[in-house]
């Protein structure tokens, strides 16, 4: 199967996309095309069947974001202004359950990462932040995601981060 991966279109079917996720599920559907064309807060990508390229099979989200010097690891802030530090926020990613074991989360994650790394050349940006679901910390992390400390147990959540240092130093090898 040869597939597309591209921006969100406004007459990408969406409506029988399924990851088993009704949040995700849900911001496909209703809330992804508005944030990105007339909100501004987020923009989506789609992997798409190259045969079929309106059919949505998975997808990932964008935004710019900040948060406090102070909530990563000294040793990846050090000699860093004591202000919130600009990153890029993976918002979310999901493939449809039936295309699931086929590198589409890979594959739309190396996209992100592509993007990120263009982004950084652009303006500034520190790294890549995610709020992985606690059964998924174990795949993000195979990707170079760090845990950052506070993403408590009760919490259905971990938040990480890939320093786009590292992302760049990765892709030149």
């Amino acid at each position: 199967m040869g597939v597309i991966v591209r921006r969100l279109e406004e007459d990408d079917v969406v409506e029988n996309f399924d990851c088993k996720d009704e949040a995700l599920n849900n911001y496909l559907k209703k809330h992804a095309w508005s944030n990105q064309q007339k909100i501004s807060i987020g923009v989506t990508y789609v992997v798409v069947d190259e045969l079929a390229c309106k059919t949505v099979l998975g997808y990932f989200t964008l935004a710019t974001s900040a948060i406090p010097r102070d909530s990563f690891p000294k040793k990846h802030v050090r000699g860093l202004p004591a202000y919130h530090l600009p990153l890029i926020l993976l918002a979310r990613l999901a493939v449809d359950h039936r295309f699931e074991g086929k590198g589409l989360g890979r594959l739309l994650l190396r996209e992100a990462f592509r993007i990120s790394v263009s982004v950084s050349e652009q303006v500034g940006c520190r790294c890549i932040i995610t709020d992985a679901y606690r059964h998924k910390v174990a795949w993000y992390a195979k990707y170079g995601f760090i845990p950052l400390e506070g993403g408590g147990e009760d919490k259905p959540t971990q938040r990480m981060f890939l320093d786009i240092r590292t992302l760049k130093a990765a892709l030149k090898a």
